[in-house]
């Protein structure tokens, strides 16, 4: 089917104009102009979502909790007939109105702990659908496994991981708290518009909060020699957004998230580096291997400020 007929099954004129966007590493997406309108149209990736029509009845349940609530948003996806998706050629596509941007969400890391806080608090007392949208997308000790089977990268290096794969485990037990999370939280994923909206909900899932925020102080940190008061602005943010919602027990895990995921990140790269088939599109083996290094260079400035960290995060929850 000519991709440019597929709004037509949620209701609207052909595509006049179609721009594919390159941003992002799991599904096809789209710029469709339909009847002089602008919208996002996506094709749901099936070899990383097995489970398309989950990940659907997500946005659905996540759409709902929105609606309660002011001051934030997140994207509403058109219906075809009595769905939000409609499958064409094997695949699942959906649509959502384009929201134009007014500002950079990466120049303000408040907002955008603040944001991400405010998406674990409004989903707080809601249920995601029950079949994962990607089984242990967050799982650090799969992605090691992986690497570890290579057999490509040095001893060194990976008892170092090792390493941290055993401190996790002894922070990150049964017994800690799982919430519902946005599971990529970083600006990208942050449009700011008349309400702020939180786009690329496909990876939520149940987890723990501090996934969010590690994600959140790897990503504005990216690239930064100096980024304590990056971290000092994402973590008041969060913890505005949040509105005391955690436990003395999660707040100390915050700090692991940070080692957690830019840990688990390297891990990803590395395996890429060695592999054909890639999860990140349109990277080469040296890419990788690249990204892997910085990633690397991070995680030891992170575990090297570990007390200022953890006293920033301190001082935001107090």
């Amino acid at each position: 089917m000519d991709i440019r007929i597929i709004p037509a099954l949620f209701g609207l004129p052909e595509a006049s104009v179609l721009t594919e966007l390159n941003a992002g590493h799991i599904n096809q997406t789209f710029l469709a102009v339909c009847g002089g309108e602008k919208y996002i149209l996506q094709a749901l990736n099936r070899s990383v979502f097995h489970a398309p029509e989950a990940v659907m009845d997500n946005m659905s349940r996540i759409e709902g909790a929105f609606k309660e609530v002011s001051g934030v948003t997140v994207p509403h996806f058109i219906a075809a007939g009595d769905k939000n998706y409609a499958a064409a050629d094997n695949k699942v596509w959906r649509m959502y109105r384009y929201i134009t941007a007014v500002a950079d969400a990466a120049a303000d890391a408040a907002a955008a702990g603040r944001l991400f806080g405010a998406f674990i608090r409004i989903m707080d007392g809601h249920e995601l659908n029950k079949t994962p949208a990607i089984e242990e997308f967050h799982g650090f000790d799969r992605y090691f496994a992986a690497l570890s089977a290579q057999n490509r990268t040095e001893q060194e290096l990976m008892s170092k991981l090792d390493r941290l794969r055993d401190e996790l485990g002894q922070v990150f037990t049964a017994s800690l708290k799982k919430r519902i999370i946005h599971g990529d939280a970083k600006p990208d994923n942050i449009i700011i518009s008349d309400t702020p909206t939180i786009i690329d909900l496909d990876t939520a899932m149940y987890g723990y909060a501090a996934i969010d925020y590690g994600d959140l102080v790897r990503s504005v940190c990216r690239g930064k020699e100096q980024f304590m008061t990056e971290i000092s602005e994402v973590t008041q943010g969060f913890a505005l957004g949040l509105d005391g919602l955690l436990g003395a027990d999660e707040i100390s895990s915050l700090y692991y998230g940070t080692l957690w995921l830019t840990g688990e990140l390297a891990v990803r790269y590395l395996t890429d580096a060695h592999s054909d088939v890639k999860y990140f599109r349109g990277k080469s083996s040296a890419d990788c291997l690249a990204r892997a290094e910085e990633l690397l260079r991070q995680l030891d400035i992170f575990t090297a400020c570990g007390e200022k960290i953890k006293e920033i995060i301190n001082n935001a929850f107090a």
